[in-house]
């Protein structure tokens, strides 16, 4: 997987930012949250997150995925999943009734539907942009099960998957990392941003 080479990029170009990832999630943390949620995590979701427990700092300083997430660990997943879905509720509908069964209709498309009106369960936030952007992996069924898409704070989400999984998104990234994409990282001070 690629996060072990991005943890080695880190050590070596941005140790500030290498001394503030958290510890990793034990095999039980991840049974735990998939209890919690209801919903089986991706292999390869589940992989990175035994290697990678999350970033100590705020999202300004530490945007790794380029050009602007700052990923999540296992916890802070779980505790933005809970903020959004109480967030989003009661916003779009005249009434709970009308919500649920809209709900329950978005839970039956195949993952990677855009669904605009509310943060459905089966959405699993994996990075973040600090602004109340989110990127998430999509739970429910189907042949994109897993895919890596955006909640946009202001149109919900409203576009196809960005990645096909968490794996395409660390592999990116990578390349990003070691200059091979037409993304720029610009140092300053200990802490960089994407140009």
């Amino acid at each position: 997987m690629s996060w072990t080479d991005i943890e080695r990029w880190t050590a070596d170009r941005a140790p500030t930012l290498y001394a503030a990832l958290l510890p990793p999630s034990t095999a039980a943390d991840v049974a735990d949250a998939e209890e919690e949620i209801g919903y089986a995590l991706p292999a390869d979701l589940t992989a990175w997150w035994r290697q990678f427990g999350g970033i100590g700092e705020t999202y300004s300083q530490w945007p790794l995925i380029p050009e602007l997430w700052q990923p999540h660990g296992l916890d802070r997943s779980l505790h933005v999943r809970t903020l959004m879905t109480e967030a989003i509720s009661g916003i779009a509908f005249s009434t709970l009734g009308e919500e649920k069964d809209y709900e329950k209709a978005a839970l039956r498309e195949p993952a990677g539907t855009p669904c605009v009106d509310i943060w459905l369960p089966a959405w699993l936030p994996v990075a973040a942009d600090g602004s109340g952007h989110e990127l998430f992996a999509d739970l429910r069924g189907g042949p994109r099960h897993g895919c890596v898409m955006e909640w946009d704070k202001y149109s919900g989400a409203d576009s196809e998957p960005l990645w096909p999984n968490v794996t395409a998104m660390l592999d990116d990234t990578l390349r990003a990392l070691r200059g091979e994409s037409a993304r720029r990282l610009v140092f300053e001070h200990n802490t960089f941003h994407w140009d």
